[in-house]
């Protein structure tokens, strides 16, 4: 579950300080933890959030819940483990893994498969297995239109009803765009023959603008354009980010890394069109014609990207100790993250410590900060999930032990893997 990536944090300076963020109407903090089970996916909409969490055992079982009004008004158990969610249209969109999930008997180990709920009952509405002769996961889902991103990482041949893409090396990524009624409209393939992943996807509300992330070695190439990697000669991964159209076709492509391995983390596109870029990087980068110098052994990194993929500004997060972003997602006209760290962590002009590994979140309007949440306790705290919600963000926060955040006590989960929180907030 605690799986650390592991990125960032010393970040611009002059900034003005962060302003304490404006929570909506139906702001809430709510505990959600269950006995042997791990958080895995959070969404959310108007009206409510969405959670997903699955049991820590040989065959695992997911439980899908919809809270409102702070209440639970329905809960689906699915067999399988679960990944990321989506809100699209009237569905709730659940990524799950394994030989069986959802009912369906997978190709591969693991196999993965896209369920879609009603997001008013529940009720399921659709099932679509993409799975392939080796294995296949499903990273990272993303609303377009009605429809839905679907990204992931995959080896052998990968199928999706009658589209089918074969990976060119050991590790390649995929991209699909599925309909609200459950077809797969394309299905593209992002990679080379090294190990190659898609990490997130994402789109504007009108579906124009679609944009994936990824890390990738020498080699790699989408729809025949190569992606340009630091150094040819080296086997280490890079950040690539791509922008597609709706018909998923590159309109282009964009990379930075260094010697050492650096991994995207997501991407986001904000409410002012502004595309950013979340990874954790390591020893030394170059973005374009900039140099980086990691402060520690691994920091986070966000980098902007305009309409013609070009770089804009790079916000660095690090300090000494092992820091890293874990998640992305756009709240209105704000980028938030979130990450982790330990020791001393500065974001803009603001400085937070850690009592142990903590985590934290934090908003970004272009480079400039306009909210940090601090989460910290005696134990383990990590971002397990962030999402969009109207003017905020619901983030998923995993916690071994209790934990403080934004001023209210998240209680010490009797089993230490399996506390969960939901933390709905707003910015502005």
């Amino acid at each position: 579950m605690f799986s650390r990536l592991v990125f960032l944090t010393s970040l611009l300076t002059g900034c003005p300080s962060p302003r304490s963020p404006v929570p909506p109407v139906g702001s809430v903090t709510l505990e959600i933890g269950r006995d042997g089970y791990g958080l895995r996916g959070v969404a959310g909409d108007s009206r409510g959030v969405y959670s997903a969490l699955t049991s820590f055992t040989d065959h695992p079982q997911s439980v899908i819940e919809c809270r409102r009004d702070q209440r639970t008004v329905w809960t689906v158990p699915i067999d399988g483990t679960a990944g990321p969610l989506a809100r699209a249209g009237g569905l709730l969109a659940v990524a799950l893994g394994g030989s069986k999930a959802a009912g369906l008997e997978l190709r591969g180990a693991p196999g993965a498969v896209v369920m879609a709920l009603d997001a008013t009952s529940g009720t399921p509405a659709w099932k679509l297995a993409i799975d392939s002769s080796e294995w296949s996961v499903i990273t990272s889902l993303a609303p377009v239109g009605d429809g839905l991103l679907v990204g992931g990482s995959f080896a052998g041949t990968l199928r999706a009803t009658d589209q089918i893409v074969t990976s060119a090396g050991r590790l390649d990524g995929f991209v699909a765009r599925v309909s609200a009624k459950g077809t797969v409209d394309w299905l593209i393939r992002v990679g080379g023959a090294n190990a190659d992943a898609i990490t997130g996807v994402t789109a504007t509300a009108d579906g124009g603008r679609i944009a994936i992330t990824g890390s990738f070695a020498t080699g790699a190439e989408l729809q025949g354009e190569p992606l340009v990697a630091t150094d040819d000669k080296s086997p280490t991964s890079d950040v690539f980010v791509a922008e597609l159209d709706g018909a998923g076709k590159r309109k282009w492509s964009a990379s930075f890394g260094g010697k050492l391995d650096d991994l995207s983390v997501g991407v986001a596109i904000d409410g002012r069109g502004r595309l950013a870029v979340a990874a954790t990087v390591r020893d030394h980068l170059k973005i374009d014609v900039f140099d980086l110098t990691v402060s520690g052994p691994t920091d986070g990194l966000i980098v902007y990207f305009d309409k013609a993929g070009s770089p804009g500004p790079a916000i660095p997060l690090g300090g000494e100790a092992l820091d890293g972003l874990q998640a992305i997602t756009a709240a209105g006209d704000r980028i938030v993250i979130g990450g982790f760290y330990a020791g001393t962590l500065k974001i803009g002009n603001q400085t937070i410590t850690a009592s142990g590994d903590d985590a934290f979140l934090a908003a970004f309007d272009g480079a400039q900060v306009t909210g940090v949440w601090p989460v910290a306790g005696d134990g383990r705290e990590e971002i397990a999930a962030l999402s969009r919600v109207p003017n905020g963000f619901v983030a998923g926060i995993g916690h071994t032990a209790a934990a403080k955040f934004d001023g209210e006590t998240l209680a010490s989960p009797k089993e230490p893997a399996s506390g969960a929180a939901l933390l709905v907030r707003g910015v502005r």
